[in-house]
C-alpha cells in the first residue's frame, strides 16, 4: 500500500513538472498548476476550489524549488507505512493516511482564518505536500508503540531511539523552520494531532477511520457493474424461497460426514480395522453401500 501511494505521488510530480515545462516553453500565463491543486489559506479562494483539500497532499514543490520535498516525504511514508502495517490492515493504513491529510488541511485552514495574526499571510499562502498526512502516520505509530526502539545510523555511530522520541524530534525539527515554512508547520501539527487521536481511540477499540472506509466502499459499489441475468438451456430456474438454505445445510452435512469417514480411514491405517468401534464400523459400512 505505501508503494502505491508513493507511485501516485511521483507520477503526479512528474506530470506537474512536464506541465511547468510546457507553460514555460509556450509562455502560457495564468495556468500555474498550484492555482488548481494547492490548498489556499484564504477561504474565498478555497470555496472556489474545494477539491484542493484532497489534491494538495498529492503534489510537491517544483524541481527547481526543492527536490528534497518529495524525496524526504516519500522516504518517511515508506518507513512508517511499513511499520504501521505490521499491526494494521491496508484499509486502516489508507484511512489514517487520507483522513490525516484532510484533517491536517482543515487544521491549516482553521488556524489561518481563526487568528488575526495570519490576516496578511492568508492572502497569499498556499499548502502542498504529503507531510501533514505523513505526520499523522508517524504520530499514530509513536503513540501506539511508544517504546519500540529503532536504531539511527549516524555514519560514525548507531544511535538507539524510541518511537515516541523520534516523533518528538521530527516535530521539533519541523517547528524550528517556522519562520520559513509557517503554513507547513501548522499542517504538520494538525497531522500530529490526528495521529495521536487515532491511536488513543484505537486503544479503546474505536476506529476513527471506520466511517471513511464505509464511504469508500459505498463509492466503490456505485461503479461496480450490476449483475446480469443469464439464460440457460434446459429451463433453468431461480431457487424457491428456502431452497438455497436447504442446499447449504445439505452440503454442510455432507462435508461433516466425509470428514468423519476420513478420520475412520486414518484410524484404520494406524491401528487396523479391529480398532474401530461398532458405531464406526456401521458408519463405514453405510458409506460403502451408498458408493455402490
Amino acid at each position: 500500500m505505501p508503494g502505491k501511494i508513493i507511485a501516485i505521488n511521483v507520477t503526479v510530480w512528474v506530470i506537474t513538472q512536464l506541465w511547468r515545462l510546457i507553460v514555460l516553453l509556450f509562455v502560457i500565463n495564468g495556468y500555474d498548476w498550484q492555482d488548481f491543486l494547492a490548498l489556499h489559506s484564504n477561504l474565498r479562494d478555497f470555496w472556489l476550489t474545494p477539491w484542493t483539500l484532497v489534491t494538495y497532499m498529492w503534489v510537491h514543490a517544483d524541481l527547481g524549488v526543492n527536490l528534497f520535498h518529495l524525496v524526504f516525504n516519500m522516504l518517511w511514508l515508506w518507513w512508517f507505512g511499513q511499520y504501521f502495517l505490521r499491526w494494521h490492515t491496508g484499509r486502516q493504513f489508507l484511512g489514517v493516511y487520507l483522513v490525516g491529510g484532510i484533517f491536517a488541511g482543515l487544521f491549516f485552514l482553521w488556524v489561518y482564518n481563526a487568528f488575526p495574526y495570519f490576516a496578511l499571510d492568508r492572502q497569499y499562502t498556499s499548502l502542498i505536500g504529503a507531510s501533514g498526512a505523513i505526520f499523522g502516520l508517524v504520530t499514530a505509530v509513536a503513540v501506539a508503540r511508544p517504546d519500540d526502539q529503532i536504531r539511527l545510523n549516524l555514519i560514525l555511530t548507531v544511535f538507539p531511539l524510541t518511537m515516541k522520541w523520534l516523533a518528538v524530534l521530527a516535530l521539533g525539527i519541523s517547528i524550528l523552520n517556522i519562520s520559513t515554512n509557517t503554513g507547513g508547520i501548522v499542517c504538520h501539527i494538525g497531522g500530529a494531532v490526528w495521529g495521536a487521536l487515532y491511536a488513543l481511540f484505537e486503544r479503546r477499540g474505536v476506529d476513527l477511520t471506520g466511517w471513511f472506509n464505509r464511504v469508500a466502499d459505498w463509492v466503490t459499489n456505485l461503479f461496480k457493474p450490476s449483475p446480469r441475468l443469464k439464460a440457460t438451456r434446459g429451463g433453468a430456474r431461480a431457487p424457491f424461497p428456502g431452497e438455497r438454505d436447504r442446499d447449504t445445510d445439505y452440503n454442510a452435512r455432507k462435508r461433516a460426514r466425509q470428514e468423519q469417514i476420513d478420520r475412520i480411514l486414518e484410524k484404520i491405517s494406524q491401528n487396523g480395522y479391529d480398532a474401530l468401534t461398532a458405531e464406526e464400523k456401521q458408519l463405514l459400512f453405510d458409506a460403502s453401500k451408498k458408493k455402490h
